[in-house]
């Protein structure tokens, strides 16, 4: 339940954009947000309405992206749910901001998320932040899923070896 029955924002990272979409449709009075990792070309079709990241061609347009270590969010395509997703924004999030984000959450919340949830939350932040901003006599409500959990990342994400090859 939310403190006043109102919800100012929804954010979430996209895979197959399935919830992005049912939310939307849910939320009518929200601003929807995706939240993005670097190489997707989801932030520039919802920004610029082209599918396109500056590190490709728009007809050479991939399927996996390239330079991020994110797992299941962010893609180079339009998806068919994403298509019927109603975003009106799109934050993008830098590994290392996931990455800080993932450790804060451990440390001070105790939770041991993955990626995609640490990249929620980020943007959720940055969203807040926007809204603040516009509204600063309102408290904004922002509302994002804590969508994996940190055990199926050991090998990449909560890998210290990977991070520092990685330059993280």
């Amino acid at each position: 339940q939310v403190p006043g029955g109102a919800v100012d924002a929804f954010v979430a990272g996209a895979g197959t954009g399935g919830t992005l979409a049912g939310v939307s449709r849910e939320l009518r009075g929200a601003r929807i947000y995706l939240a993005d990792p670097p190489g997707s070309a989801l932030f520039s079709k919802v920004r610029h309405g082209v599918c396109y990241d500056a590190n490709q061609a728009e007809r050479t347009v991939r399927r996996h992206r390239y330079d991020t270590i994110a797992d299941g969010v962010g893609l180079d395509r339009v998806t068919h749910n994403f298509g019927r997703a109603r975003v009106d924004d799109a934050i993008r999030v830098a590994d290392g901001d996931a990455l800080l984000m993932a450790h804060y959450l451990l440390r001070f919340e105790g939770l041991f998320l993955g990626f995609s949830s640490a990249l929620n939350c980020v943007a959720a932040l940055r969203a807040g932040a926007e809204l603040r901003r516009r509204s600063p006599e309102k408290r904004p409500v922002v509302v994002t899923i804590l969508c994996d959990a940190g055990h199926r990342y050991l090998t990449r994400f909560w890998n210290p070896a990977f991070i520092r090859q990685r330059g993280l």
